[in-house]
């Protein structure tokens, strides 16, 4: 999960509003006055702790539009301002109103996570049609606020019948060329590694021996006959890229482990901290924890973070504050080119026996994959 888009969030910093809640309007009775009042309690709070009204009035306009239809909302606000918002697919797992130096993401990228780009294809004999999704942080924006994601869609090809066999292979075969390469271009456009195609079985062939090495090899079938844009390759095309993020994170994790015999990986929150402050991090492994409680000290700066304010002053960060530790972590991915992983279900329970692949669960439940390896210095 590349947070890079999300840079622009932490400009500034302090009076951060991050409200998460329920705004379902369908399965409740009487939902309409029971979201006033979730709102009325969490706006109550936030200005018992001092939040502006002005911010708040700005979380209302989103969190009360009645055209709002997702069954939960998160929201981020400071200085009399939505900067940024989420839609959820299902009510918030806690309910959150909380006033701070960072914004709180870490829940929101948890329960709502960001999908990856890929090209959907449908291919037949006649041409065939493709659908681009994602590739920018202004279309995962959308996304996250319950707006359609942005689609590109491209025919290609189209002949009548051609009384000669021949010539008929000919013109499939140019067709699937032809669809190959607006695939590969497309891919490119979004930086897309995944591809999933359906249609007419020769054409799916065909056309999956014109792409590049590296879209055929991530390719996926569908055994159907269904347009680019439709609901049955949507579901097709999630199915395919969760179990590929599943596959891709449990990789890695397994790469940890072995990183983390040979120095080349640290584990726990404090090492953490400290890869994210000195720009080491590559992958950061967390588990997925709405209860924790720990905190970590920030500066201003993206990768001012550290488990003690000394590890900053001597850095020169004057005055750190203290914040959410997994809010600081996400600034921290967020502002430099490390990814972020939530460790596999499985292994996210009490406990460092658990193992995922023979890999034991990391300290404290997070640990990172280093560019580089450990500093001497903090």
């Amino acid at each position: 999960m590349d947070l890079g888009f999300l840079r622009r969030l932490y400009d500034e910093i302090g009076d951060y509003v991050s409200v998460y809640l329920d705004t379902d309007k369908v399965h409740e009775k009487g939902s309409s006055e029971a979201l006033q009042i979730r709102w009325h309690d969490a706006r109550r709070q936030l200005a018992n702790h001092g939040a502006s009204q002005a911010t708040l009035d700005a979380v209302a306009d989103v969190v009360l539009d009645p055209d709002e239809v997702s069954p939960g909302r998160a929201v981020f606000a400071r200085a009399g301002a939505v900067v940024f918002t989420g839609a959820l697919d299902a009510p918030p797992r806690r309910e959150i109103a909380r006033l701070a130096p960072l914004p709180h993401l870490m829940p929101l990228l948890a329960q709502h996570r960001p999908a990856i780009p890929h090209v959907r294809v449908f291919a037949s004999r006649t041409g065939g049609e493709l659908v681009a999704v994602g590739g920018s942080g202004e279309a995962w924006r959308d996304w996250m606020a319950g707006r359609q994601w942005p689609v590109h869609k491209v025919k290609v090809g189209g002949w009548s019948q051609d009384k000669f066999q021949r010539r008929a292979e000919e013109t499939w075969e140019e067709n699937a060329k032809q669809l190959a390469a607006e695939v590969s271009t497309a891919a490119d456009q979004i930086a897309a590694r995944h591809v999933i195609i359906s249609g007419d079985v020769h054409a799916r062939s065909m056309l999956l021996e014109h792409l590049t090495v590296p879209l055929r090899e991530s390719a996926a079938m569908l055994d159907k006959e269904v347009p680019a844009d439709s609901q049955a390759m949507a579901d097709a095309a999630n199915q395919a890229l969760s179990e590929w993020a599943d596959r891709d994170c449990r990789q890695r994790f397994e790469e940890w482990g072995t990183y983390l015999a040979h120095d080349k990986a640290v584990q726990s929150l404090a090492e953490t901290l400290t890869a994210l402050r000195n720009s080491q991090a590559a992958d950061v492994f967390v588990a997925d924890n709405p209860h924790s409680v720990a905190t970590a000290r920030i500066g201003r700066g993206g990768t001012e973070v550290a488990a003690a304010s000394a590890e900053l002053e001597i850095r020169g960060v004057n005055d750190p504050v203290e914040d959410r530790a997994d809010a600081a972590i996400v600034r921290a991915i967020a502002s430099t080119d490390a990814e972020l992983h939530f460790l596999p279900d499985d292994l996210v329970v009490t406990g460092d026996s658990q193992a995922c692949g023979g890999v034991a669960r990391p300290r404290d439940g997070i640990g990172v994959s280093l560019r580089f390896p450990p500093l001497i210095s903090v």
